[in-house]
């Protein structure tokens, strides 16, 4: 499929950036952002499972989060967070403890993506891993939803919204692409997955269709919503060839040397979130979820046990 564009000329900036101006082109593949708007009220619809917590999902992508990745790794590719890793995966595919699921439904990532360390040709892909994928031991950084980043130079970002390049993946068709000269870099995020919206109203093409499950939305700063379908599982022996049918891990996809990180920096709170075994929810891992205390987090394991 054709990569496109989707922008406008931005609102006035927020107060917390009084100082920003984005210097934006105008390229599109769609014909109306009047569907956007409408998709938004649906991402944000009830839906969320209000027994479980909230976690913070912060980092930067492609860095080392294994020690005994630092030696003989040429590339860092995805990290998939949990401990340990699932069988198969070599410490390129790095991995972090304690793992922040969601169940199955809407789930929404809120926070801050910061670019201002950011330099030409960083990479990333930040959002939701197919949790049924990663259980049956395969990579799945092309079976899942995210905010696209990529930067073109040091004072030129593109974000934007991609589910993979599985069968069927859209990869990137409609982001933003942020002239990052005069700002500090730092943007306020909402990324929101929602499997009950109608991808007829958000898929940025109707050939997409046929592979749609539900709608993306990704507002960044005061820029137009941004909203695509997501929906491009082969993995059907794990899960029926539904995307996050069994719920999703938080994750990144990134690219970069051995030794260097990217400068992509992403504080989110991911909601909602469940711990998956009771060991989550010890030695403080409760607080990972949002919960008041340990016996209220197991509890919550048991509730959907």
């Amino acid at each position: 499929m054709a990569v496109g564009e989707q922008m406008a000329k931005p609102g006035l900036p927020s107060t917390q950036r009084n100082l920003m101006r984005h210097r934006l082109l105008l390229t599109t593949l769609v014909t109306s952002l009047g569907l956007v708007g409408t998709v938004a009220v649906t991402a944000t619809a009830a839906g969320a499972d209000t027994t479980a917590g909230s976690a913070q999902f912060t980092g930067t992508v492609s860095e080392i989060v294994d020690p005994a990745a630092d030696t003989g790794i040429p590339r860092r590719w995805m990290r998939q967070v949990g401990d340990p890793a699932p069988a198969g995966y070599s410490h390129g595919y790095q991995w972090g403890a304690p793992p922040i699921t969601t169940p199955a439904g809407l789930v929404t990532f809120t926070g801050t993506l910061d670019l201002g360390d950011a330099k030409k040709g960083d990479f990333g892909l930040i959002g939701l891993l197919d949790a049924a994928t990663l259980a049956a031991d395969e990579r799945g950084l092309n079976e899942g939803s995210y905010i696209y980043v990529t930067m073109k130079d040091a004072d030129t970002a593109v974000v934007g919204l991609s589910d993979g390049r599985a069968a069927g993946g859209e990869y990137v068709q409609r982001f933003h692409t942020i002239d990052l000269a005069g700002t500090d870099g730092v943007f306020d995020v909402t990324f929101t997955i929602d499997p009950a919206a109608d991808p007829v109203g958000c898929a940025s093409s109707p050939g997409d269709l046929p592979t749609a499950e539900g709608c993306l939305t990704l507002a960044v700063d005061d820029l137009p919503l941004l909203t695509d379908s997501y929906g491009t599982i082969t993995n059907d022996g794990a899960n029926g060839g539904e995307e996050f049918r069994d719920g999703g891990t938080a994750g990144w996809d990134g690219l970069a040397s051995a030794t260097d990180a990217t400068g992509i920096d992403y504080d989110f709170t991911v909601s909602p979130s469940s711990p998956e075994t009771k060991n989550d929810c010890k030695h403080g891992g409760w607080t990972t979820y949002g919960f008041p205390n340990q016996g209220q987090c197991i509890k919550s394991i048991v509730a959907h046990s």
